[in-house]
């Protein structure tokens, strides 16, 4: 008898150590979208993911006019983070136009900052309020927001001297 009650004890504990293993993996997140250091919940994809507005000619309008009546109170009508309501403490946070947060906001990214928000500092979320269309209409008007690096405003300005040269008889004086 001894003996069969420790093999029923033993299959009782394999029993329970097998109901916590599946217990605990049925539990784990799969494929959650993961809070940033920064405070954002951004799915690990997100940087790929591409607006499906891109070649809309309309999306940049319709997204002016949905930041408008959205997001300029508090990132103001430039997208500076000079809005009536924005945190003078993070205005370089709210600020779009700032060139080198470019390649760390692709469309995706900058998608689901809107769509998700965040608490510090504070970014109301608008998957409640508008579509997910919407928020790509935004998405495009701000990727407009982002003023030119240095280095291209340079390549701009060769440019046009170039052109100027090319296009004129006369130098230019």
């Amino acid at each position: 008898m001894a003996g069969r009650a420790h093999v029923s004890i033993a299959a009782a504990a394999l029993m329970l150590i097998g109901a916590i293993g599946v217990g605990a993996q049925s539990s784990a997140p799969q494929d959650k979208p993961k809070a940033a250091g920064s405070g954002w919940t951004i799915p690990a994809d997100a940087e790929a993911e591409k607006n499906p507005l891109a070649a809309d000619a309309s999306a940049v309008p319709a997204g002016r006019q949905l930041f408008k009546s959205n997001c300029q109170r508090c990132h103001g009508p430039g997208g500076k983070g000079d809005g009536p309501d924005a945190d003078p403490d993070n205005e370089q946070d709210m600020d779009l136009t700032n060139p080198k947060r470019a390649a760390r906001n692709p469309d995706g990214v900058v998608f689901y900052k809107v769509w998700n928000g965040r608490q510090k500092p504070k970014m109301p979320a608008f998957k409640d309020k508008l579509t997910k269309d919407q928020v790509w209409h935004i998405v495009s008007f701000v990727q407009t927001l982002r003023q030119p690096s240095s280095s291209l405003v340079a390549g701009r300005s060769s440019l046009v001297v170039n052109q100027r040269n090319f296009t004129t008889s006369s130098p230019i004086k």
